[in-house]
């Protein structure tokens, strides 16, 4: 338990400090992408001990990430060229990064570039201000190193070439389908599939986290509606609260891997959220909001079972 509220402290600490810089720094065009990126890379890194390497993976990843997320705003003028590009930039990213998990951060920043400003000098910036990050990522997570014992692990191998192209393929095909549908909410497909592999275990393959995913997203949104229905009169001032209400179901998952629980308050968060961006419930339409972001989910879930059966094949289980 001390594991996981250690790495739940970082994680919100990681997004208050940079949600501070992000509105002194007046950093709107940058969206959430670098509270995003350093929120889950300062969590990532928690149990690093030496400065120098924690430095060293923060560093990578934030260049990594602000390649991903400029891909992706800059490359989607042509047809289908978005959907090449960022497979090919998928597929290098899992066969080099040591740790799918980390690949899995990489791809979901660059995916929510798709939510904030486009055009080249915007995505520049938020480049920038990923890169920025890496600050605050050092800052939240070096206190919380001195109680690490120094360990010899070794280091993780890399992702085998056969993985590497199902999850890149994955997210080809995603991006695909969210072209072809034009869904309001389609990043959520590949944000399901990425959500999903960065919380697998040996324990919770992702077949079983895709199941849940699909029950989880329409629950945690009802429910969520279901309480902005009940407190219609909120006081917006409130929104400072969801980062803690986030970190809860975060620290559900670091704490017992319960991914359905994690994924419900997930959503229940997001919710609140987005009711929040549209102004007060003024422009806020809550079936909208459920049935894209469901069906997204659904398909994004849909793909990952698809690729485990894949996986099963290269093991050979479905031939026995």
């Amino acid at each position: 338990m001390f594991s996981a509220l250690k790495r739940t402290a970082i994680l919100l600490s990681a997004i208050l400090l940079m949600a501070i810089a992000w509105g002194i720094g007046r950093m709107p065009g940058a969206g959430l992408v670098p509270i995003v990126f350093t929120g889950l890379v300062s969590a990532l890194l928690a149990d690093v001990k030496s400065f120098r390497v924690r430095l060293k993976k923060a560093a990578v990843l934030a260049c990594y990430s602000a390649a991903a997320q400029f891909l992706f705003a800059v490359s989607g003028e042509v047809p289908f060229f978005q959907v090449i590009i960022f497979t090919a930039f998928a597929y290098f990213v899992f066969s080099t990064l040591p740790d799918s998990r980390a690949g899995c951060v990489v791809l979901l920043t660059g995916f929510l570039g798709s939510s904030a400003a486009p055009g080249f000098l915007p995505a520049v910036s938020r480049s920038i201000d990923i890169l920025t990050g890496v600050i605050v990522v050092m800052a939240v997570t070096t206190p919380g190193a001195a109680g690490i014992k120094e360990e010899n692990h070794p280091s993780p191998a890399l992702c085998p070439p056969y993985q590497a192209l199902v999850l890149s393929a994955e997210i080809g095909i995603a991006s695909a389908v969210s072209k072809i549908l034009q869904l309001q909410q389609g990043t959520w497909i590949m944000l399901t599939i990425l959500f999903i592999n960065m919380s697998k275990t040996s324990d919770s393959p992702g077949e079983k986290l895709a199941w849940q995913r699909i029950w989880a997203v329409p629950a945690g949104i009802v429910i969520g509606g279901f309480l902005l229905g009940t407190f219609y009169q909120i006081d917006y001032r409130f929104i400072w609260l969801l980062p803690f209400i986030g970190a809860t179901g975060f620290f559900i998952l670091y704490n017992s891997g319960n991914f359905f629980l994690f994924s419900i308050i997930f959503m229940i968060t997001l919710t609140f959220f987005a009711d929040w961006l549209t102004g007060d419930g003024n422009r806020f339409n809550f079936w909208n909001n459920f049935f894209a972001r469901t069906a997204a989910t659904w398909i994004g879930a849909v793909i990952e079972l698809l690729a485990g059966y894949s996986r099963k094949y290269e093991k050979g289980e479905v031939l026995q």
